[in-house]
């Protein structure tokens, strides 16, 4: 739809530029780009000069002239055109189809199945017992035998020393005398007083000093001496015996059980469904769109023209 609108305006552009060119086919040419209109010689007037203008000779100055000529502008307008278009509207539809629906099924069926069943037995099993005997066996030992024995030694002493020594002492040599005093009632009263005397002298002490000394003792000491002894002993012996005895084992045993089992299937049912659909269902419609359309439209342009002076004398 674009593209075939795109080509009819296309084409009605193109009638409507060749339709305004055929109708003017003697208009004078504007000035290229670039060019002032003072600048171009236009090699031909323009045949819509006004008739009513009576032709000018040059002056003797050689001055411009003044040319009017009319070209065509284009000039763009706008119109309503009315094209055909597609448009898609959505409708609900109905449709029968037939579906295949699985529906199950369950029966009881006879089915044989080997299952395992452990069978117990008995069998007669050899082993090898151990038990321990004792025997008297002799041997000969290093045993250490104390033995008692007397050893000299040297030890120091220690024993008390007296000494005479002199010292000296504090001696009381004092006196009773009789003194006299009054009480508080003004009695005189009279009593005996100690009168110390403290005076020193060397007497003679004896004390008693340490003194050290060796002397000769005699002790006893323990030596273990070794000494061959014959010994009695019981020794263990293991005695090894095969025994036999009966032990019981589990045999896995397959057995053919018959049961009953459910069995499910599926059976195909079909069915007739109605089922809802949606579809885009295209209806042909006209609109109405704007369309550029390019129109010449007839403008008076006026400009200088140079000319030339005869002999050229032109200022130009």
């Amino acid at each position: 739809m674009i593209r075939l609108f795109t080509f009819v305006v296309a084409v009605v552009f193109s009638v409507t530029t060749i339709s305004a060119q055929a109708a003017q086919p003697d208009q004078a040419l504007p000035p290229p780009p670039g060019v002032t209109p003072t600048q171009y010689a236009a090699p031909i007037k323009s045949p819509t000069q006004s008739p009513a203008q009576a032709p000018t000779q040059a002056p003797a100055a050689c001055a411009p002239q003044t040319v009017t000529c009319t070209v065509m502008v284009p000039q763009t307008t706008y119109k309503t055109v009315t094209v055909p278009s597609v448009q898609f509207t959505p409708e609900q539809r109905q449709q029968n189809v037939t579906v295949c629906r699985m529906v199950p099924e369950t029966q009881m069926v006879n089915c044989t199945s080997t299952i395992v069943v452990p069978e117990r037995r008995t069998a007669q099993k050899a082993f090898t017992t151990c038990r321990l005997t004792f025997e008297t066996a002799s041997r000969e030992v290093t045993v250490m035998v104390p033995q008692m024995e007397k050893r000299q030694g040297t030890r120091t002493v220690c024993q008390p020393v007296a000494v005479q020594e002199m010292q000296t002492v504090c001696k009381d040599a004092g006196q009773w005398q009789t003194q006299s005093y009054v009480d508080s009632c003004g009695c005189t009263q009279t009593c005996q007083v100690w009168a110390p005397n403290i005076v020193t002298e060397q007497v003679p002490v004896t004390v008693y000093k340490p003194q050290f000394i060796q002397e000769q003792f005699e002790y006893d000491v323990v030596v273990c001496r070794p000494q061959q002894q014959t010994i009695n002993e019981q020794v263990a012996k293991p005695v090894y015996e095969t025994q036999t005895r009966e032990v019981s084992y589990f045999v896995p045993v397959a057995k053919q059980v018959e049961q009953q089992v459910p069995r499910t299937t599926f059976k195909q049912v079909m069915e007739n469904k109605t089922v809802n659909y949606t579809v885009m269902v295209p209806q042909r419609v006209e609109r109405q769109v704007q369309v550029p359309v390019c129109t010449l439209v007839p403008k008076q342009v006026t400009y200088t023209v140079p000319t030339c002076c005869p002999g050229g004398a032109c200022g130009w």
